[in-house]
């Protein structure tokens, strides 16, 4: 039988997907406001976290982990991913080459990946078929198609037991920081931005709360909320420098935390964790439920590929406006709200065909359970 949809889980997806396309926009006014200014962590932990929550709500009843159409339907969700990875970099590697050819700016900068493929177009082009050459604001996917591929080792883990799953992930975790292991990239070098070897565990600790939620729960614990409180504040009051009263807080602070982004460090773990149990033991969800934001965010999160996509493309075009001398904080808010417009119109239209699509994944559950 198919279970039911969680829509918060949708909605808080839509929340990311927002964040990360103003925030894929540098310089954009509205970025001072997405979370990323209020916290260790920011959109990225929530979106690899909600995936992982996501590929055990829709794979990881027992009965689905022992057949071969689960491992069979996560392999076809890599694959889409993958060739959505290629599509995309394409277009955003087009539309900025377009913009470079016609305007006075420099959009192709090798800070950002975007001449290699013009400079040395073999490797450029095998290295982003092999996943290893990334464009910037382009690297996410990569990650994505890396964590699903590796979703049906995670699954068969949890089967024996999700802490035994979460301490796996977390040994994975610490020998890759110690060893500083992480993918190589090539042609150029150095290593992925989101080094898969750490990111596993927020997309683990996921997977872990995915079981919680279709089992006994998220428990409770008055100490836990407490100190997620203090910390989510302390967090907020650090990374604004306690809104700008304290100039050099976040530098100071910086030099002793293990915050890297890259690297997924150790506070953004902790920052992320205690904001998701604050707000899972407050009454947000409940609050914006019956509202017309709840159902905006939430029709986004339902459709996160197509709205993934199309928000990168459009965040690549606000760069290339944000370099130009068309560039104004007014600009800024009118091209984001009209990216939201636009962006909700597409998963509206997507959002017709959810009865076939829900049908279909009943029939990937009922050939699961005839194979169990």
């Amino acid at each position: 039988m198919q279970q039911k949809r969680i829509d918060s889980i949708d909605f808080w997806r839509g929340v990311a997907l927002v964040a990360i396309l103003i925030n894929h926009i540098p310089g954009n006014v509205l970025g001072a406001v997405t979370p990323r200014n209020f916290g260790f962590s920011d959109s990225a932990e929530l979106f690899v976290f909600l995936s992982g929550v996501s590929v055990y709500l829709a794979y990881g009843e027992p009965r689905m982990r022992r057949n071969s159409a689960a491992a069979a339907a996560m392999a076809r969700r890599t694959v889409k991913l993958y060739g959505a990875h290629l599509i995309l970099t394409a277009m955003g590697l087009a539309l900025f080459w377009t913009a470079n050819q016609f305007t006075p700016n420099d959009l192709l900068g090798a800070e950002y990946g975007r001449a290699t493929p013009f400079l040395d177009p073999v490797r450029g082009v095998l290295g982003i078929l092999a996943l290893s050459h990334q464009v910037a604001y382009f690297n996410i996917l990569p990650l994505y198609i890396v964590l699903m591929a590796a979703a049906p080792l995670l699954l068969a883990l949890a089967l024996r037991g999700r802490l035994e799953m979460l301490a796996v992930s977390a040994a994975v975790y610490g020998g890759a920081r110690i060893a500083g292991v992480n993918l190589p990239s090539w042609p150029e070098p150095g290593g992925w931005y989101f080094n898969p070897f750490a990111w596993q565990f927020m997309f683990a600790l996921g997977i872990f709360c995915g079981g919680a939620l279709r089992g006994e729960g998220v428990p409770f614990n008055l100490g836990a909320l407490r100190f997620s409180q203090a910390f989510t504040i302390a967090s907020g009051l650090v990374v604004s420098n306690v809104f700008g009263l304290a100039p050099g807080l976040l530098d100071e602070a910086g030099r002793y935390l293990d915050w890297d982004k890259s690297q997924l460090g150790v506070a953004r773990i902790v920052d992320f964790v205690a904001l998701a149990y604050t707000v899972y033991f407050s009454n947000l969800n409940w609050s914006v439920r019956e509202t017309a934001v709840f159902d905006f965010f939430a029709l986004l999160g339902r459709n996160p590929l197509p709205v993934f996509c199309a928000g990168s493309l459009i965040s690549a075009l606000g760069q290339i406006l944000s370099s130009s001398d068309l560039a104004s904080p007014l600009l800024d808010i009118v091209y984001v709200g009209a990216a939201l417009l636009l962006l909700h119109g597409l998963a509206g239209l997507l959002d017709r065909d959810e009865p076939a699509l829900v049908r279909r994944a009943a029939r990937v559950q009922d050939a699961a359970a005839s194979e169990a």
